[in-house]
């Protein structure tokens, strides 16, 4: 065909291609019109600073209906791990500082109460405490093992082994040795009596005992609460 004849045929054509476009699109726009008013309109409500210091006022009240004092077992399992262990709780954080008092070594236990491992409960479950990792540093001669362990049903279960020379400051500040370090073998793959004896070693040796891991999971899970309504009331304050 030739360029004369087929621009031709386009000129007859372009009326009826272009009520066709026409037509297409107000198809397209009535089919728009009809989702929109046929759409269930958003209910959802505008919130106000007004609002959201109402609300946090109210949480704040029922949280001081719950009380926010130390349960009674805890407090005594408080008082009975303080006479081996200074339990340093700074108020201004969420981590807390278990130090041994005595030993050849220096010992100490360093967790953060929102540390937790995520367990479903069936319903017919009853809450108990959480399940929390923590750090626990062996100091000696200035060489340090970090075992970095969790605390399960008051025991305390390894999960890895790391040695460093790193100022143990720091490691109780970050919870965590440099990742650039070996960070020490796949812990369940070490043969099973090695496994058994560097949790039999924490125990007796190191002093972490079911006491110390029941505190450890009862206090992370009341210090949680607690900051939690510090955050509350600070929140409040900036409003």
């Amino acid at each position: 065909m030739s360029s004369s004849i087929f621009y031709g045929t386009f000129r007859l054509c372009r009326p009826a291609i272009t009520v066709l476009v026409n037509r297409s699109s107000n198809v397209a726009s009535a089919a728009l019109w009809k989702r929109l008013a046929t759409a269930t309109p958003n209910t959802n409500r505008f919130f106000s600073s007004n609002d959201l210091s109402d609300i946090l006022a109210r949480e704040l009240e029922e949280e001081n209906e719950t009380g926010s004092s130390m349960p009674e077992d805890l407090a005594e399992l408080k008082e009975t791990i303080s006479e081996y262990w200074t339990i340093v709780d700074d108020g201004e954080s969420g981590t807390v500082k278990l130090f041994r008092k005595e030993g050849p070594e220096k010992v100490a236990v360093v967790f953060h109460c929102q540390d937790t491992l995520d367990e479903e409960l069936d319903d017919s479950e009853e809450e108990s405490s959480p399940e929390v990792r923590f750090t626990l540093t062996v100091t000696k001669a200035g060489k340090t093992m970090v075992l970095n362990c969790v605390s399960v049903d008051a025991s305390a279960v390894v999960e890895s082994v790391v040695t460093t020379n790193e100022d143990i400051e720091l490691i109780h500040d970050t919870g965590k040795v440099d990742e650039k370090l070996y960070q020490g073998p796949q812990f369940d793959e070490l043969a099973e009596d090695l496994q058994d004896a560097f949790t039999e070693y924490v125990k007796e040796e190191c002093g972490i005992t079911s006491d110390v891991a029941a505190f450890i999971s009862m206090f992370a899970d009341f210090k949680e609460q607690q900051e939690y309504v510090r955050w509350l009331n600070q929140v409040k304050l900036i409003l």
